[in-house]
């Protein structure tokens, strides 16, 4: 299983995805505009689910992080 660590900012989101040993497998600044954030989890999802690996997403809490959290739910499904 891969952990994908989400940092959410207003303009930005930084991603960790490490392996089940910790070690990093990516680690980018995606920025927030809705295409963009788009393009990128569909290109994860889709790059790791078809070798049918999986990933926990871990997000930080905070009152303005339900639309991160509906976008990566809506990622998996359509995979």
């Amino acid at each position: 299983m891969l952990f994908l660590g989400i940092d959410q900012h207003a303009r930005q989101i930084t991603v960790s995805l490490r392996d089940d040993s910790g070690d990093v497998l990516l680690a980018r600044q995606v920025s927030t505009h809705p295409k963009k954030i788009n393009k990128f989890f569909q290109k994860l999802t889709r790059e790791r689910l078809r070798d049918n690996e999986s990933f926990t997403a871990v997000v930080e809490v905070c009152g303005f992080n339900d639309w991160l959290i509906r976008m990566l739910i809506l990622s998996v499904e359509r995979t």
